[in-house]
């Protein structure tokens, strides 16, 4: 059976993209450029701080730990996904604000082995409003994105979720204080 289009022309992106960042890479080596800058880790309290209104910061080379929600997928190989701080952002849930979500374009497909997988992501990280539907386990949801990083390096990681909010916050503290004793 035929690929539809859409693939196709999915395909001729990504070729387009490696080949833009390829020539990039060569000028940068034909500039003088001998090192590339060193990479900053960055987390997701650190992306909230970003403000949409102001002025958007400088290209930088940064990583980026979270967990991959696939957008353009086939079979188990990731062409692009959104990066989200917690796994389960936006099953059963209202998805995170644009400034807590990064578009990501591996260089290379990612084999992922199943949504939400923690991956650690590094490359140049730019400010870029997008919106994406995305497939989730409960139907399609509306994403937005503030930040991108394309022909990004994408690792698997072992990583635990971040820790549940403290019961003081969480809603449910009313009831759970009502079953003690």
């Amino acid at each position: 059976m035929p690929k539809p289009a859409f693939t196709s022309c999915m395909s001729v992106y990504r070729l387009t993209h490696k080949a833009i960042a390829a020539t990039a890479i060569s000028l940068a080596c034909i500039g003088g450029i001998h090192a590339l800058p060193a990479t900053q880790a960055l987390g997701f309290e650190d992306l909230r701080r970003i403000d949409g209104t102001a002025a958007a910061p400088a290209p930088s080379n940064v990583e980026v730990r979270g967990f991959m929600l696939p957008a353009d997928q086939e079979g188990d190989l990731v062409y692009e996904f959104m990066l989200v701080a917690a796994p389960g952002a936006c099953s059963h849930v209202a998805p995170p604000p644009a400034n807590q979500v990064v578009r990501v374009i591996p260089d290379e497909p990612f084999p992922a082995k199943h949504m939400y997988q923690a991956v650690s992501v590094s490359g140049t990280l730019l400010t870029e409003h997008n919106k994406a539907q995305l497939f989730v386990l409960d139907g399609v949801r509306e994403v937005e994105s503030a930040f991108r990083i394309s022909a990004a390096d994408v690792a698997a990681i072992d990583m635990p979720p971040p820790a549940p909010r403290a019961a003081s916050r969480s809603p449910w503290s009313k009831l759970e204080n009502r079953s003690k004793p």
